[in-house]
C-alpha cells in the first residue's frame, strides 16, 4: 500500500504541497482510496482519503501500524567521497534502519560537501524520505550539517566505534561487548584514503574503539553500507 508523509492529528491526517501533488496528480489517488500515512516521527496508520483539493489532501485514520525498530539506534558518521556515493549511502542506509547521518570532514577528505549545503541538503533529505516511503519505514532519519571529525568525535554523549582498515583482530561483536551492548551507537567511516594515525589517536582519547570490517579493504561507500548491515 502506498505510504505518504502527513500531518497527523488525532483521528485525521492532512497532506499539503508537493506530497499532496504527488498523491493526487501523479499517483492518481482519489477520495475513498486507502493509503498508508506516517508522520516521520514514529506514527504510522492505514487511512482513507476523504477530500482531495489542489495541493491539499485530508482523510481519516483507520488503524495504527506497529512500528518495527532495530535493537540499536545508529548514527552513521561518514566522510563522503562524491555526491553520487553520498546519495547511495543515504538511500541504502536509510533502508537498513540508520536513525541519523552525520557527514564529517577528515584529513583526507576530497569532496567539499559543505559548499552550498542548504541547497544540497534539501535534495538529500528528499532521498532519505523517498527511501523511507519505499521501505515502509515510520521514522525519517535526521541529516546533520557537516562537521569536522575532531569536533564530532569530541561529543561524549554516545558510545562509538571506528571502522579502521589497519585493525585486524577486534570485530564489531567485540566492540559492542566492550561498550556493554548499547542501544544507541555511533559508527565512524573514513574517506577513500582512510584515517590518519593522528585521527585514530584522537578517537581513542575519546573512548572510540577501532574495529575491523573484515579481511578486505572496502570502498568508503561499501564500508558504510556493510557496517550498518552488520550492526542493524
Amino acid at each position: 500500500m502506498p505510504q505518504y508523509l502527513a500531518d497527523i492529528k488525532e483521528t485525521e491526517f492532512f497532506i499539503e504541497g508537493a506530497e499532496a501533488h504527488h498523491l493526487a496528480d501523479v499517483a492518481r489517488h482519489a477520495e475513498g482510496d486507502e493509503i498508508t500515512v506516517f508522520d516521520g516521527k514514529g506514527k504510522q496508520y492505514t487511512a482513507r482519503i476523504t477530500r482531495v483539493q489542489k495541493n491539499f489532501v485530508r482523510g481519516e485514520l483507520l488503524q495504527a501500524i506497529a512500528i518495527k525498530k532495530s535493537a540499536i539506534s545508529l548514527e552513521l558518521c561518514f566522510a563522503p567521497t562524491s555526491r553520487n556515493t553520498l546519495e547511495d549511502v543515504l538511500d541504502k542506509c536509510t533502508q537498513l534502519g540508520v536513525t541519523a547521518f552525520q557527514p564529517i570532514y577528515t584529513a583526507r577528505s576530497e569532496y567539499d560537501l559543505g559548499k552550498k549545503w542548504d541547497g544540497k541538503a534539501e535534495r538529500w533529505n528528499q532521498i532519505i524520505l523517498s527511501a523511507c516511503k519505499q521501505c515502509s519505514r515510520g521514522e525519517v532519519p535526521v541529516l546533520h550539517a557537516p562537521l569536522a571529525f575532531e569536533k564530532c568525535v569530541a561529543q561524549p554523549d554516545c558510545p562509538s566505534l571506528l571502522a579502521y582498515e589497519a585493525e585486524e583482530t577486534h570485530t564489531f561483536g567485540w566492540g559492542l561487548a566492550q561498550l556493554n551492548n548499547p542501544t544507541q551507537l555511533r559508527i565512524y567511516i573514513g574517506p577513500a584514503g582512510g584515517w590518519t594515525d593522528e585521527e585514530v589517536t584522537i578517537a581513542a582519547q575519546y573512548g572510540v574503539l577501532p574495529v575491523t570490517l573484515g579481511p578486505h579493504i572496502l570502498r568508503a561507500e561499501t564500508a558504510c553500507i556493510s557496517a550498518c548491515a552488520k550492526l542493524l
